[in-house]
């Protein structure tokens, strides 16, 4: 069973519904960057996103 640990709600930073869960904390950041990249054309460092990644 796979349990999520973090979580990176989009709608802090764009106009975006998107929730996104890992259960690794390195994941949850590629994960947020992909989808600010692929989705909204922002390039975003881990230091940006570090504030709007949290622990569940």
């Amino acid at each position: 069973m796979v349990t999520e640990r973090y979580r990176f709600e989009c709608r802090d930073v764009a106009d975006c519904d998107v929730v996104v869960y890992s259960e690794f904390e390195e994941s949850i950041y590629e994960a947020a960057r992909s989808h600010l990249e692929d989705v909204h054309g922002r390039e975003v460092t881990d230091e940006d996103l570090a504030p709007y990644i949290e622990e569940l």
